[in-house]
C-alpha cells in the first residue's frame, strides 16, 4: 500500500512546499502530513537496503518540509 502512495506523496509534498513558499496560503497541516509520510517512506527504504539513495532523498526532503512548516507556524 505504501509503495503505491510513495510517488503521489512525493509530488504532493514538493507541490505543497513550493506553494507555501510562493503564495500566502496556509498549507502547514498538509506539509506536515506529507513530510512525515515521506520520512516514514525513507525509513522503509533503509530497512530494505543499506545503500538506499532514495531513503536519503526522502528523509532530506521531509526534514526540509517539516522545518519550513514549523518556521511558517511561528512567523
Amino acid at each position: 500500500m505504501l509503495n503505491r502512495l510513495r510517488i503521489p506523496l512525493l509530488i504532493c509534498a514538493v507541490v505543497f512546499g513550493f506553494l507555501d513558499l510562493i503564495t500566502p496560503l496556509e498549507l502547514i497541516p498538509f506539509m506536515m502530513l506529507s513530510g512525515t509520510s515521506m520520512f516514514l517512506s525513507g525509513l522503509d527504504e533503509f530497512k530494505k537496503d543499506k545503500k538506499a539513495k532514495y531513503g536519503y532523498i526522502f528523509i532530506t526532503i521531509s526534514i526540509i518540509l517539516i522545518l519550513v512548516a514549523v518556521i511558517k507556524l511561528f512567523t
